[in-house]
């Protein structure tokens, strides 16, 4: 990795440490580690840091105005804290699920499928569906890897300029995505999981859009896990 990699993990590492409550309750299914790092690479972790004016951007995940009324919620309540995290962690796992309906090789839960919502928010939802269109068209994408596929792509062939984005930016912002990846890993570590029903934040009850409604599933209580793994145990150690 580059020169900056190790106090680019530090850095997200003290985000994780700040806003790690909010963080592990409202993930979903993507890892806590890569939320760190894409709360790192959009806002520093300053609440107050200034987004794209014409989209509305805000928070630590710079969260658009559009955002909020997919999931029920006034544009407003992006301005909360603790639900910006919250809404934002919805909108990834609406991008992935949109990934996943949109190109069959996606295989919804995956660190591939995450990657690529978060290259939804990057260039934007069309832009990087017209950046996998084109190298399905020029070597294909591969099952389980279309974020691999995009990226391979573009650095062998450039990217192309979607809206006020130049090619070049358009390269840099795909490239780098597996750097903020590498971030999230360095920082905690963990397995990706699929889109997951979260708790309701302070901006109060959400809902999903009916389209991607049935793609979430409910998360485990901590309780049924704790109790499944002692389970598994005394089976372990009574079997010998």
């Amino acid at each position: 990795m580059d020169a900056n990699f190790d106090a680019d993990v530090a850095r997200a590492s003290a985000i994780y440490d700040q806003l790690g409550t909010w963080i592990d309750r409202y993930r979903g299914g993507i890892p806590a580690g890569f939320l760190a790092s894409a709360i790192l690479h959009e806002s520093g972790g300053n609440f107050a840091a200034p987004g794209d004016p014409a989209l509305g951007e805000a928070g630590y995940l710079q969260v658009a105005a559009y955002v909020p009324p997919l999931f029920g919620y006034p544009a407003e309540a992006r301005l909360d804290p603790e639900s910006n995290i919250a809404i934002g962690s919805l909108e990834y796992a609406l991008e992935a699920i949109l990934w996943s309906l949109a190109f069959p090789q996606v295989q919804l839960g995956t660190a591939d499928s995450w990657k690529l919502a978060r290259l939804a928010f990057a260039v934007g939802r069309a832009g990087s569906h017209q950046l996998a269109s084109l190298a399905q068209l020029n070597g294909g994408l591969v099952d389980g890897d279309v974020f691999g596929s995009i990226s391979r792509y573009v650095a062998a062939n450039g990217a192309i300029p979607l809206g006020s984005q130049t090619a070049a930016k358009v390269a840099a912002r795909v490239l780098d995505i597996d750097r903020q990846w590498a971030i999230g890993q360095a920082v905690a570590g963990g397995l990706s999981g699929p889109p997951t029903r979260i708790p309701d934040p302070p901006a109060g009850p959400y809902t999903l859009p009916p389209d991607v409604a049935p793609f979430f599933v409910d998360a485990i209580p901590v309780t049924i896990l704790l109790v499944g793994g002692a389970l598994l145990l005394w089976y372990l150690i009574t079997r010998r």
